[in-house]
């Protein structure tokens, strides 16, 4: 009987002897002349083929395709998709970027630097915590998740209490493994929540993006579609650079060489956190579907087939960069595709960016005899049904 697998299988399927390179599946997959179809299941579609796409500028073409849509999946008996009003992931075409448009201002570069002094002291005071749990900890736990929970709270304004529930109610809609009555079970506890924030930032305006949204006068989003926006934001501000704090803390501990480089300057911390996003490639991506016969460098993808592209095989391409499943952070920067590309490329991708560039030196710094208490053959990463990979925890010791 063929394997069924969730989407997130592109993404976790990692090769045990050394957790952060594809599994011998996957790299079978990326030496192959075209695309594998695989038989995958997602809650809110049920089951259906896919084309996995492994090659570098395969990808890129299949996720810069307007014709290659993910709102155009049907369910699947055949009735119409419910979407989430304000959920961008939902959309595209017009509506993907009317609501784009209004996250394009907060998240660029320039203004994301401005962030700076709150993301350290955010840093500053995780660190704090975890020192004072030691002289070991989960740094998972109490860094890893803490770290990007609290940014992405200050961001959006979420009052400090509000934010403990992030990380316990946003893992279950991002595993895919879930049945239909589970999944959708997750995410209307996740809507309810997120309705309750906004609703209390409603009646306590502050200075997040939360409040800017519902004091928009011109009617530019309706409060289900702030609701909507926000939960995207949740899931995506602080899952996946929680995710990648954990792995890269890891591999810093791994690999001492490595560390040494991390620690140069700016622009070698830039450098690093490139090549790490590069080289983990935690992030899953939606599968996509045609709308009409499109040609794919050699292959082609008929009208109704689905393609899943595989970011980490992608990021792994040989004629991307030498010696691709080397981690070396004294690289010069590739064009990856850690945070997708085209239209639903992440906006967020400059306020990640940042984050790993504080938090990582400064955990070093602060714990300069960091290891993990531990042996690698104890830890448990993220599978099944996850569309992200990290780790499940990271017991240190200093």
């Amino acid at each position: 009987m063929t394997e069924r697998l969730t989407r997130g299988f592109a993404v976790t399927d990692r090769e045990p002897k050394c957790p952060f390179d594809p599994s011998a599946r996957l790299v079978g997959m990326a030496r192959a002349e075209e695309p594998a179809k695989v038989p995958m299941y997602e809650p809110r579609f049920g089951d259906a083929d896919v084309l996995v796409v492994s090659r570098h500028a395969d990808a890129r073409a299949v996720l810069g395709d307007n014709r290659l849509r993910y709102s155009h999946l049907p369910l699947a008996d055949g009735s119409p998709r419910t979407f989430m009003p304000g959920f961008p992931p939902d959309f595209d075409g017009a509506e993907h970027a009317r609501l784009r448009r209004m996250l394009s201002g907060i998240f660029t570069r320039k203004r994301v630097q401005t962030l700076r002094p709150m993301i350290e002291r955010v840093v500053a005071e995780c660190l704090d915590a975890t020192e004072k749990a030691g002289p070991g900890a989960d740094l998972v736990e109490t860094f890893a998740l803490a770290v990007p929970s609290n940014v992405i709270g200050e961001v959006l304004g979420v009052p400090s209490e509000l934010r403990h529930d992030f990380h316990r109610l946003s893992t279950g809609i991002v595993n895919f493994a879930s049945s239909p009555t589970e999944y959708f079970a997750h995410l209307g506890a996740f809507r309810e929540y997120i309705t309750h924030v906004v609703e209390e930032i409603r009646r306590e305006p502050g200075e997040g993006l939360i409040s800017s949204l519902l004091s928009e006068d011109e009617g530019k989003l309706s409060t289900a579609e702030i609701i909507g926006m926000t939960s995207a934001l949740v899931v995506a501000g602080h899952e996946t650079t929680a995710a990648m704090i954990g792995v890269s803390a890891l591999a810093l501990i791994q690999q001492p060489e490595q560390l040494a480089l991390l620690a140069g300057g700016e622009d070698s911390t830039e450098n690093a956190v490139e090549e790490f996003l590069r080289y983990m490639s935690i992030s899953g991506v939606f599968p996509r579907a045609a709308t009409e016969d499109v040609t794919i460098g050699s292959w082609q993808v008929k009208a109704g087939e689905r393609v899943l592209v595989s970011l980490l095989n992608a990021n792994r391409d040989p004629e991307l960069l030498p010696e691709p499943n080397r981690l070396d952070l004294s690289r010069e920067p590739v064009a990856h595709l850690a945070f997708g590309f085209g239209t639903h490329q992440c906006p967020g991708q400059h306020l990640a960016r940042l984050e790993l560039q504080v938090a990582l030196p400064a955990l070093f710094r602060r714990f300069p005899g960091l290891a993990s208490a531990v042996p690698a053959e104890g830890l448990a990463f993220h599978s099944d049904g996850a569309n992200v990979y990290g780790l499940e925890a990271l017991p240190v010791r200093w």
